[in-house]
């Protein structure tokens, strides 16, 4: 066969088995999408691809025999991987400076690339001023200029607009047509209906379905991505009460860098809502917004008095990474939020309080280890994600934001995680979660709002519906609202 093979790839940090036996084959000219829940080994399959991890059995071939990754693989990461000091041109250059008496030029071959991405005009700006949408065509054309053979594009499109998307498309099928192999990983069911011949459902780390043809739709590959999810209710989710007193509340809020506008959103005490929409629907960034970590503007009230982002609000990020400290141990890293508990006046720490506390926390927060001066390395990662979730409740919060507050983490760390959001609403305390997956929003929350294209849809009551009812229902609402704003903008340029 032409193109990329794998054979029973397997691949386990720890007692974690991240990739089970993957087999899949890619052939030149085909564009073939990877689709999964999360947790499902997608990350893992994209890096054993492009060579940044070994897997610990198994083969990868191409055209039949083994293959340099590094000279023969690129992945068009969802934020492109480049120098953004550096220009365009430099950029395309980088490992191949030459010294102080030759110094390279751009070759006929990597020009020819420029002008076909059309990035002549840019080709002297610095990188870093130049948009997400010509950041990912230089790191297409740094790819074409060093031979690349496989083409993985990771969420590419989450942060473009409709045109850049567009265009991005096509570049990724012209690439297919000049007899590339382009893998495409993406939670945007349409853009893999639309755009790929193939789609690859990977769940528990292996390859456990595949789409084409009439059988490739948007309905079958939703339907994949939840069997074996558990749909019985859980009894201890607390109830949304409509009467509850309401923690947060904010009336015309809107983006400042325009991804959401005119949101209107209550939060009431005791209450766990979700917020759920694909990248780039902006329901990201209105959850960042809430913590203060981006500009946005309107009416905002904590607790009825009006106030701002900050104070009575704790975040927890999607990557643990921005969460906790590696060179901390899980005490440190259970008390280094709560400033007012660990210090007797400016930088001095209370060292026996710290200890003190997380022990207490490690007990509270059922984190299993050995004790809480226990490297926090070498936890797996449903505890870290625990112990990131636990420092945030240990500021004593009004309202918890979470992004994506159980991506990675087993079934059994799952449901220890929801537990703990449930135990903090019923304190009293309002969570928002910005989750994409239904059945994360269904196992979680009480209530559900989409947003798409930047606006909030009404909400969305979870319970007493079935997992596949709930991702239907949510689809549809999406669909609605992306129809109406595409005979919107078509109205508006008919009108112009």
């Amino acid at each position: 066969m032409s193109g990329l093979e794998l054979n029973g790839i397997e691949k386990s940090y720890g007692a974690t088995r991240a990739l089970a036996g993957v087999d899949l084959s890619a052939a030149a000219g085909e564009v073939v999408g990877i689709a999964g829940p999360n947790g499902a080994g997608k990350s893992t399959l994209v890096r054993v691809i492009g060579g940044e991890e070994t897997p610990d059995s198994g083969s990868a071939r191409f055209d039949g025999a083994a293959f340099d990754p590094a000279r023969s693989v690129a992945i068009v990461h969802q934020e492109a991987q480049l120098f953004p000091n550096l220009t365009v041109g430099q950029n395309l250059m980088v490992g191949r400076e030459g010294n102080r008496v030759l110094r390279p030029r751009l070759k006929a071959i990597q020009r020819e690339h420029l002008e076909h991405l059309d990035l002549e005009r840019v080709v002297d700006r610095p990188v870093g001023s130049c948009t997400l949408a010509v950041q990912q065509r230089v790191e297409i054309a740094r790819a074409l200029s060093r031979e690349a053979r496989i083409f993985l594009f990771d969420e590419p499109n989450s942060a473009l607009t409709e045109a850049e998307s567009a265009e991005l498309f096509r570049e990724i099928h012209r690439l297919a047509d000049a007899g590339h192999v382009v893998l495409l990983v993406s939670h945007r069911l349409s853009d893999l209906v639309e755009s790929c011949d193939r789609v690859l459902i990977v769940r528990g780390g292996r390859v456990a379905d595949a789409f084409s043809g009439e059988a490739l739709s948007e309905d079958a590959i939703a339907r994949a991505l939840v069997v074996d999810v558990e749909s019985t209710i859980v009894e201890e989710r607390p109830r949304a009460d409509p009467s509850a007193p309401p923690v947060l509340e904010a009336s015309g809020w809107s983006g400042g860098d325009g991804t959401f506008a005119d949101v209107d959103l209550t939060l009431r005490s005791g209450s766990v809502t979700a917020l759920t929409g694909v990248e780039g629907s902006g329901a990201r960034e209105l959850l960042r917004s809430l913590a203060g970590l981006t500009p946005a503007r309107g009416e905002f009230r904590l607790d009825g008095e009006d106030s701002r982002p900050g104070p009575g609000i704790s975040f927890v990020p999607a990557s643990r990474r921005d969460s906790l400290f590696d060179n901390l141990d899980i005490g440190e890293n259970l008390a280094v939020r709560q400033s007012a508990e660990i210090t007797i006046g400016p930088g001095v720490l209370r060292k026996r309080r710290i200890e003190t506390l997380g022990e207490e926390q490690v007990r509270r927060f059922g984190i299993k280890a050995r004790n809480a001066r226990q490297a926090i390395r070498s936890l797996s990662g449903g505890n870290q994600q625990k112990v990131a979730i636990a420092a945030a409740i240990g500021t004593r919060p009004r309202v918890l934001l979470l992004e994506e507050p159980t991506r990675g983490v087993d079934v059994g760390s799952r449901q220890e995680i929801y537990r703990l959001l449930w135990d903090l609403a019923a304190s009293g305390c309002a969570v928002l979660m910005f989750c994409t997956e239904a059945s994360e929003v269904f196992d979680a929350a009480s209530r559900v709002h989409v947003v798409s294209d930047g606006r909030l849809l009404a909400a969305v009551e979870v319970e007493h519906r079935h997992v596949e009812e709930l991702a239907s229902a949510l689809a549809s609402l999406e669909l609605a609202s992306s129809r109406r704003d595409r005979r919107l903008k078509s109205n508006q340029a008919e009108k112009e």
